[in-house]
């Protein structure tokens, strides 16, 4: 359990998606359980992580004929690039909810931004897939006995290889970008 609103795992794909486009209150919740269907999304969390948002100036409230929209401040769009950044460098490197759904708003920074913390990720994963390797070169273990490590190796080894491609693809301009 969070002990900040600023720490719960919902606050960046809200972020996110007020980022992306002006949305009412309710339709943030709807999408939330429409686009991240392996986050836990509660109603009550929502509108209290929007009321948090509105506070921190991360977000403002504005119109659509009839209805209260909100949208993601300047502040908030900041906000959210340093997040996306972190939680991309730093998170877990065997994956997980909260890497996939940094990775989900990896353009909300610039080009050279995002390939630099794609590149960082896979230098850790590098690393720590050849910790694994001295692991089982030292565990005299039958693989079976290890086989779980090997698993786990073969998915980093994946997954560096796809992030650094994923780096070069954003850099040669091969993957578009909003804006470019």
């Amino acid at each position: 359990m969070p002990t900040s609103a600023l720490d719960n795992p919902l606050l960046l794909p809200i972020l996110g998606l007020l980022a992306e486009r002006s949305r009412r209150p309710y339709a943030v919740f709807t999408e939330l359980r429409r686009r991240y269907p392996y986050l836990r999304v509660r109603n009550a969390t929502v509108y209290t992580l929007l009321e948090t948002l509105k506070a921190r100036r991360w977000a403002e409230t504005g119109r659509d004929g009839d209805h209260e929209v909100l949208r993601a401040t300047a502040a908030g769009a900041a906000a959210l690039a340093e997040r996306v950044e972190a939680e991309l460098r730093n998170t877990d490197l065997t994956g997980g909810p909260t890497f996939m759904t940094a990775l989900a708003y990896l353009s909300i920074m610039p080009p050279g931004r995002a390939a630099s913390a794609l590149r960082g990720r896979a230098s850790a994963v590098a690393d720590q897939a050849q910790h694994l390797r001295t692991a089982l070169d030292n565990a005299a273990a039958p693989e079976i006995h290890m086989i779980e490590v090997h698993y786990l190796l073969a998915r980093l080894d994946h997954d560096e290889r796809w992030l650094t491609a994923t780096a070069d693809r954003i850099e040669a301009k091969k993957l578009h970008w909003p804006g470019q």
